[in-house]
């Protein structure tokens, strides 16, 4: 375990020190042998791409500084588990990407088709083009409909899954208001790696918390792809403390990976050949990388593989990817971890264009869980390269105590609130 003295100083170092050595290099740009400036693209307004966009305005100076976004607004993943338990209103998820039009930088708010990474091109819908020198990547995942038979993307007879900032968590929170006493409730769980490990159990949680709080009769029974998940002890521990009965988790050995689904009936089985009926259907797919990589050739596998000191995808030069579309390594998928890898990638990549040495990253997540609105617990994980520098390993971890008390949940409960304003306020304000 890592004491929480090391967790802050970690912090400072990421955050402050990397934020003097961009203020040092602002200075070091007029060095640059020419006076050309780089055109630098960014492919998505998410955490990671606007996390991006920030650092690199510092040298919006010097630099020829693009954002293309196809939402006029991003609804963030983060606390979208929050809206639908009835803590957060949808506003305070929302945020308008006007505030990427800054001085020095180009925003474009349309559908990127496709990449010619040869060409360094970006193709839109409309046939229209912008060219790069560098193009960072964050355009988020995609799902794999296919991995469960019957399943439809979209299908308006089971709930939206809700895991990649469409603005459908109106239709999730109506079907849960129009839900009769003694329902059922399936949620399915997707296997390994996905977005947010914790967030189908905070979810979970926070669902019936809500329905409790609407006086409803009800059953959650979570269909799991694994036996087992982050905080597990933590979240089960919970779910004992306030949802006894209402509540019930089963792991992929007992028969929880769900293989089939019949919309019709609203029931959906499982691998070992057992069947359950729903009054409401939630699967939260399988997922891998973009759709905007395979059409654009980039890749093959389900994830991106890239460089951990400098996030460039491999096998193609002057491209550079972060947060839930690449393999981390045992960095997890999550706002945090892009946000972090951010830091880094934009810090190497000025250093590539002045031509000076890589920094060798440090990366940091922590990811705060909610079980009731004033019951928050987290867990904190340190990253470094290996010393061949060729993945990201953990150095170690700490987690909330199972025992804490009232007080410390609350106190978790301030803290991700404030790391969630901090956060969305340095890249959206």
């Amino acid at each position: 375990m890592i004491k929480n003295n090391s967790k802050r100083d970690f912090i400072k170092k990421m955050g402050l020190g990397l934020a003097g050595l961009f203020l040092f290099n602002i200075f070091n740009f007029r060095k640059a042998k020419s006076n050309y400036k780089p055109k630098i693209v960014i492919i998505g307004g998410g955490i990671g791409g606007a996390s991006c966009l920030r650092y690199l305005s510092d040298y919006s100076k010097f630099i020829e500084l693009s954002v293309i976004e196809k939402n006029k607004e991003i609804q963030t993943c983060p606390f979208s588990n929050l809206v639908i338990g009835g803590m957060k209103s949808h506003k305070d998820i929302v945020f308008k990407t006007k505030s990427f039009y800054k001085k020095n930088i180009n925003y474009v708010n349309d559908y990127v088709k496709n990449i010619d990474a040869e060409k360094k091109k970006i193709i839109f819908d409309n046939k229209s083009f912008l060219n790069y020198d560098f193009l960072i990547l964050s355009p988020g995942i995609s799902f794999k409909w296919e991995k469960i038979s019957g399943l439809i993307k979209n299908d308006p007879k089971i709930l939206p899954h809700s895991w990649d900032g469409d603005k459908n968590l109106y239709s999730f929170k109506k079907r849960m208001d129009d839900l009769e006493d003694n329902s059922t409730i399936i949620i399915s769980s997707p296997d390994y790696p996905y977005r947010c490990p914790p967030a189908p159990y905070e979810r979970a949680s926070l669902m019936a918390n809500y329905l409790i709080k609407k006086q409803k009769k009800f059953k959650i029974l979570i269909l799991d792809s694994k036996d087992s998940f982050t905080k597990k002890k933590l979240f089960i521990n919970e779910w004992n403390l306030f949802y006894k009965n209402k509540l019930e988790w089963i792991g992929r050995s007992d028969g929880g990976q769900v293989t089939e689904i019949d919309t019709r009936n609203k029931i959906v089985k499982t691998k070992n050949g057992q069947h359950y009926k729903g009054d409401l259907i939630h699967i939260i797919p399988d997922q891998k990388a973009s759709d905007l990589f395979f059409q654009s050739k980039l890749i093959t596998s389900d994830w991106c593989s890239v460089n951990p000191i400098n996030f460039e995808l491999n096998g193609f030069k002057d491209i550079y990817v972060l947060g839930d579309s690449i393999d981390a390594w045992d960095m997890p998928k999550s706002a945090f971890s892009a946000n972090s890898q951010s830091k880094a990638l934009s810090q190497n990549l000025v250093n590539k264009i002045l031509e000076k040495e890589y920094i060798n990253p440090a990366f940091l997540n922590t990811c705060y869980s909610f079980s009731a609105p004033e019951r928050a617990f987290s867990i904190s994980s340190w990253y470094r390269l290996n010393s061949d520098k060729t993945r990201i390993v953990s150095l170690g971890t700490t987690e909330s105590d199972l025992n804490a008390s009232n007080y410390q949940r609350k106190k978790e409960t301030i803290e991700a609130y404030g790391w969630y304003e901090s956060l969305t306020k340095e890249i959206y304000g």
